[in-house]
């Protein structure tokens, strides 16, 4: 029985939920994520897996397969290769042993093949490959399956006038597995992007994070009737009539329900606390059960003065299924998402400078990044470049790190 915060009862009632989209039949093979984890020796293994990728290239006259590729690149980034040269030189200089295991047999690939064979892959259909794959592992140690939705702007790879693409990542909280990955249309934005990428992945049972840009009726009514998945989203001033509502609630009779420990770094000390509310009905958004008002003080280190910041946000499970401590830890592990894989992108692998500019080239690259970001913190490792560098003094570690993904 929930008595942490009271209940607010409106007008309207929540919507029906509907039916749940089909799913691509050449992943069927791949285990469903339904809040239990199946055991590793009952799925597939990676490069069993990247065989559902097409290749855009004609049969005759290959001399490596898909799969050997993507998987010598993955070993590669591990490596910190951050480019096709790179990946190139990484193949050159390690032992055959080493492109063995990955299946590739005779000669090396050259540069020139991979990046051929990477402008031209499917950028999205490799992504979802790789996101189901690693969906199957994701979220064996937690109750609720919590993924971020989040977008990233290549920088690095705009030519000319031409936008650099944008692309939106579905990353799972804590070990920062990328699920899905979505090129946003040159004259398009996030917001239908994020509703292709959710209904091409799937989130059965999950909540799923969104900053305040998702805030939409379209994509709550997608979440809940055709993923069937929950959300927490962030309310702010691009849905006014929402904010009003929201605003609007008796928040000084509300006591605070939950307040996170000091966070200290970056030069600066941050305390979050939480109050919320139940709402049955009347919010008029699509399936919101609980308000959440986050009172965020910030003050630099060594300062007296604190500055406070006000944000809403509101969630479609009930108290009993999400509870304030819950609540608190999804919306601060949506917050860290930033830190966790884009700044690692930025930084470690340098990805706003990057040099590949061409075709399907700079996505492929990103979902390499994005899969070894993951792989590397499921392996328990926090400094990122730190695991590189390990990896690089040993390639077999690389192959290891890989194909037991």
């Amino acid at each position: 029985m929930c008595l942490t915060h009271p209940t607010i009862v409106h007008e309207e009632s929540p919507m029906p939920a509907g039916t749940v989209s089909p799913i691509d039949p050449c992943l069927d093979q791949l285990t469903r994520w339904s809040g239990v984890v199946a055991d590793d020796t009952q799925m597939p293994d990676l490069l069993t897996t990247l065989e559902a990728v097409p290749d855009p290239r004609a049969r005759r006259g290959r001399r490596y397969r898909l799969p050997s590729l993507i998987a010598v690149a993955l070993c590669a980034v591990s490596a910190g290769a951050r480019s096709f040269y790179a990946i190139a030189d990484w193949a050159a200089g390690v032992p055959r042993q080493v492109l063995q295991r990955c299946g590739i047999r005779f000669r090396v690939p050259s540069e020139a093949t991979i990046r051929q064979v990477f402008g031209r892959v499917d950028g999205d259909a490799l992504d979802r490959v790789l996101g189901r794959h690693l969906a199957a592992r994701a979220g064996a140690d937690t109750v609720r399956l919590a993924v971020a939705v989040d977008g990233k702007t290549i920088r690095g790879a705009r030519i000319g006038k031409q936008a650099a693409p944008h692309l939106v990542a579905a990353v799972t909280h804590g070990d920062t597995v990328v699920l899905g990955q979505c090129r946003t249309a040159d004259k398009s934005n996030e917001i239908p992007t994020v509703r292709r990428l959710l209904r091409g992945i799937d989130i059965t049972g999950a909540v799923v994070t969104v900053d305040a840009m998702h805030t939409q009726k379209a994509t709550a009514r997608c979440l809940r009737e055709q993923c069937r998945a929950e959300y927490v989203m962030i309310v702010k001033a691009n849905q006014p009539g929402l904010l009003a509502r929201v605003r609007d609630q008796p928040w000084e009779q509300v006591p605070v329900v939950w307040s996170d420990p000091v966070e200290r770094g970056h030069g600066r000390e941050e305390h979050r606390s939480y109050k919320i509310l139940t709402v049955a009905r009347g919010l008029r958004f699509p399936y919101a059960q609980q308000v959440i008002q986050i009172i965020r003080r910030r003050r630099v280190l060594g300062a007296g003065a604190w500055s406070t910041e006000v944000v809403y946000a509101i969630c479609s499970l009930p108290c009993e299924q999400a509870p304030p401590k819950l609540l608190a830890s999804w919306i601060r592990g949506h917050w860290h998402i930033e830190n966790r894989i884009h700044y690692v992108r930025d930084v470690t692998f340098d990805e706003d400078r990057s040099a590949v500019r061409t075709g399907h080239g700079p996505q492929v690259m990103a979902t390499l990044r994005n899969v070894v970001v993951g792989l590397h913190r499921r392996a328990g490792h926090s400094n990122i470049a730190r695991a590189c560098r390990r990896l690089a003094a040993n390639p077999h570690h690389a192959v290891d790190l890989v194909l037991s993904a």
